[in-house]
């Protein structure tokens, strides 16, 4: 991908429609340009010949200008755009913002035909473009303000990126009312080009930016932006906003915010519902320690702020800290019998050495996440005393403390020491608790990151080609729907066990293959409309279904028959009948139904669907949503967040199983998902049995054009096994993430130097969230190969993709026990392979001078060698010199 440091970093700017007629766009831009203080060469364009603007050259036309230029600022009518990127494109121009508006606003087919031969454009001419519609760029270090803005920004170290101009510009003008400066702040505006993900793709990689402020209005890619924003949110704290103009629901919910909250969630980044949110979350983000659980302890010098905190924290879903043991520490507490010690309750006259003894035994109770310091002022409780104890006890613990000192005219000393120190200081408890709240979600969205999947298998083989056959049948037949045979076939065909059934046209075929089990019976009416899943309206427990039950014998199923047809003619009486069905009754008291499925978003693409089943159970309200590909453990959280699990916890025997079989449920649909991109619907009514696998009651389905889900699934088609030279057998495959365990192991096996060697320093332990990190990758930006014998990692190939460069970093190790078996060598080779797949044009690595034994195995598949500073060297290989094959060496 072209280098997008022409849009922060230019030495030369040329703006077209350059004017020092006030109000106008060229010179509001110029201005801006010129009392920014910019350092490099600024050049206007202007038809009308002006000699200069604002004391810069001006040209007629781009290509006299007679230096190189990095950036161009388009300032022109509407109806230029397309006339005159071509120009820049002959001057050899790489990045140009459009700051035009009223590019068709109003008429959308207009509009997305122009966007599109911008994209084409950009394409054909090489040029990177922001916009149209867009506020501009400002760098404030850079002395940088090609805008439109109104303001300029402060330098900062958070990165602001949004689609919309107008929200950009009053957001400029909040934070500046505020003291909040930025690293850089731009809009998309269309995003004709140059999107989202891409921008913070690169502010990614930008070490000076310590965290990145999103606001998002459409989404082309997901996939794309959800890489973009995993791989920020590693390194950096990232707060997302979202606005939709069109508020389409997908097929089976009621509300997209569970949606939007899944999707920012999977990427680790905190969601936020506003432009005061999205600051003050940044705020609490930047000052706070860090949270290693979400619970809250609250301290207070009296009952009712205390418990104004606490009703705050359970209306936002929060958890209380368990106080464990220190209770039997802290007999002096007030209120005890009322609060379990939670909150605690200092006496009003409590000094600051109360305080700070109570914080001193709950730190020591490693079950508690956060601490919240309330004070009230009084006539016997000095706040600047307390205020004296405090603070620096709060600067020395490792726990995260939050302090709310509450009242004006006494309370002024206190919050100023605790301002002036950087540290979390409320005006109100409920303040105090949502921002603690804004902590533990932004934790529970990294813990998501670094979550580590159990090793749970899918227990069966899924026949992918047979399905697909079931698509082609489909689609030769011109139908979107899938038969009741074909639904049900699917089913089977990922080792869903289906409830006895039998399905036929003429009627009197179907009650003779009945036998006594079969009663008493259930009779579905099947007709076109029903084949759809989530055919229903708002209330799925009124909808008719066509459906009569608990018959007993074929009389009652032909009194049913006629019942069913004379109420499908009148409500549906369009829908042509395909058919009928019979299974036997399955209902029993504890016997429970859920639904599972999946649906479509037209912004995140496939989605997982899961909540409590049956006739009277309220399906929509317990719908939780997820994006696939599933692991075992994202499947199990699924099932945690919904009422069905609350039923089914209170009715199961063996509730370890019964979640296990319905995890394996998920992953399986999961499945079915990746494999099957055509798959635009499905609905599923299972039963659990106690004891038995589950069983297929229902299940609706339809394709559509095929659609690839936001989360890369895994790469299987990497899968290879090779022989060493000693003929043993290894298997080569990409990293998973229940990989942890091996991974460390791995490592264990290492010495000192060895490690030193590899990661340029020393290192003894590997913790979790650095492991998960390490097994965890998104397989399009970043790919790990690992090398399995007999079960056990002993060799590992790490891969990252510069997208700024379009280059592949490259780090390597190999046990000693496999060193010159020919396994780097093969490892080598996937790499090149894998380079060349993904259309990079270099493979680099650092490395130390005094690893010679990766600087040979460079030398051999004729890698570069760069000295570099400080004892490093920089090995490189242009994959256009790579014509053959390559051959393990």
């Amino acid at each position: 991908m072209p280098d997008l440091s022409a849009f922060f970093q230019p030495k030369s700017v040329a703006v077209l429609g350059a004017s020092e007629r006030p109000g106008s766009m060229g010179a509001v831009v110029t201005t801006n340009l010129k009392d920014a203080g910019f350092e490099g060469r600024i050049y206007g364009v202007n038809l009308k010949d002006y000699d200069r603007v604002f004391g810069f050259p001006c040209y007629r036309y781009v290509r006299q200008i007679p230096d190189p230029v990095d950036l161009a600022l388009i300032c022109l009518p509407p109806e230029t755009i397309l006339r005159v990127l071509p120009q820049l494109g002959r001057k050899g121009i790489k990045a140009a913002i459009i700051l035009t508006g009223g590019l068709s606003r109003r008429l959308a087919v207009e509009q997305k035909r122009r966007n599109q031969r911008i994209e084409e454009l950009a394409r054909e001419l090489n040029i990177r473009i922001l916009g149209p519609h867009c506020l501009g760029v400002l760098v404030p270090d850079a002395k940088l303000n090609a805008s439109f803005a109104h303001l300029n920004a402060e330098p900062g170290r958070s990165a602001y990126v949004g689609h919309s101009a107008a929200l950009g510009s009053a957001l400029l003008d909040w934070a500046g009312a505020r003291g909040i400066g930025f690293s850089h702040f731009l809009t998309a505006g269309s995003s004709a080009d140059l999107r989202i993900s891409d921008i913070v793709d690169h502010l990614s990689t930008d070490r000076r930016v310590r965290a990145i402020l999103i606001h998002l209005e459409h989404i082309r890619d997901a996939n794309r932006l959800l890489i973009a924003m995993r791989a920020a949110a590693r390194s950096k704290k990232v707060l997302a906003i979202r606005t939709q103009v069109q508020d389409k629901l997908p097929p089976g919910l009621i509300d997209r915010r569970a949606v939007d909250d899944e999707f920012f969630a999977r990427a680790g980044v905190l969601q936020v519902d506003s432009v005061d949110g999205l600051f003050s979350g940044l705020e609490v983000l930047s000052r706070a320690r860090p949270l290693h659980r979400p619970n809250l302890a609250i301290v207070s010098n009296g009952l009712g702020p205390a418990m104004l905190a606490r009703q705050q924290l359970q209306t936002l879903g929060g958890e209380l800290a368990p106080v464990g043991t220190a209770s039997e520490r802290l007999t002096d507490l007030w209120y005890a019998d009322e609060t379990g010690y939670n909150p605690a309750i200092l006496p009003a006259n409590a000094s600051g050495d109360d305080y700070v003894r109570v914080l001193s035994e709950l730190e020591k109770e490693h079950a508690i996440g956060g601490i919240l310091v309330v004070h009230g002022p009084n006539r016997r409780s000095d706040p600047t005393e307390v205020a004296k104890k405090l603070l620096p006890w709060v600067k020395r613990s490792r726990r995260l403390v939050l302090t709310c000192f509450l009242g004006g005219v006494s309370i002024g000393k206190a919050r100023q020491a605790f301002d002036a120190a950087g540290l979390l200081n409320f005006d109100s408890p409920n303040d105090a608790v949502e921002a603690f709240f804004t902590l533990a979600k932004h934790e529970m969205a990294q813990e998501r990151l670094r979550e580590t999947p159990t090793s749970m298998a899918l227990g069966f083989q899924p026949d992918r080609d047979q399905a697909l056959q079931l698509f082609r049948q489909a689609e030769e037949q011109k139908r979107r729907y899938f038969t009741w045979a074909e639904a049900r076939m699917l089913m089977r065909l990922y080792g869903f066990q289906m409830v006895d059934s039998t399905f036929g046209v003429d009627f009197d075929r179907v009650l003779e293959r009945l036998t006594h089990r079969y009663f008493p019976a259930s009779l579905r009416l099947v007709h076109e409309a029903y084949c759809y899943p989530f055919a229903y309206n708002e209330t799925p427990a009124e909808r008719w279904r066509g459906v009569r039950i608990e018959l007993n014998s074929p009389e009652e199923l032909r009194q049913a028959r006629d019942e069913l047809e004379a109420e499908k003619a009148e409500r549906f009486p369009n829908s042509r009948t395909l058919g009928w069905g019979v299974q036997p009754m399955r209902r029993k008291i504890d016997h429970l139904q859920f639904s599972l499925g999946m649906t479509r978003d037209e912004s995140y693409g496939p989605l997982i669907l899961f909540g409590e089943g049956g006739s009277r159970a309220d399906m929509l309200a317990d719908r939780q949503v997820a994006l696939p590909p599933l692991n075992a453990s994202l499947a199990r959280q699924m099932i945690l967040r919904s009422h069905g699990y609350q039923v089914l916890a209170e009715r199961s025997d063996h509730l370890e199983k019964d979640l296990a079989r319905l995890t394996r449920a998920l992953k399986r649909l999961s499945q079915m998902v990746i494999d099957l991109p055509e798959l635009a619907g499905l609905e599923v009514n299972i039963l659990l049995q106690p004891g038995e696998e589950l069983l297929v009651l229902g299940v609706a389905a339809c394709r559509g054009p095929a659609q690839r889900p936001a989360l890369n699934p895994y790469p299987s088609e990497l899968v290879e096994r090779i022989k060493l030279k000693d003929e043993r057998s290894i298997l080569i495959r990409p990293i998973r993430g229940e990989d942890e365990p091996q991974l460390k192991a791995f490592y264990g096996g290492f010495d000192a130097d060895a490690l030193r060697l590899r990661f340029f320093g020393s290192r003894l332990n590997f913790e979790h969230r650095e492991l998960a990190t390490l097994c965890q990758i998104d397989y399009r930006r970043e790919m790990v190969f690992v090398a399995l014998s007999e079960g056990a990692i002993v060799g590992e190939m790490r891969l990252w993709t510069d997208v700024n460069t379009n280059e592949l970093e490259f780090a390597i190790m190999v046990l000693p026990a496999f060193q010159g078996t020919g396994l780097a060598g093969q490892l080598m080779r996937k790499t090149l392979e894998y380079g060349r797949a993904q259309g990079v044009d270099q493979i680099v690595a650092d490395v130390l001078a005094e690893n010679q034994p990766m600087l040979g195995l460079g030398k051999r598949f004729g890698f570069r060698v760069e000295p570099d500073e400080e004892g490093v060297v920089r090995l490189r290989l242009s994959l256009q010199s790579v014509k053959e094959p390559v051959r393990a060496v």
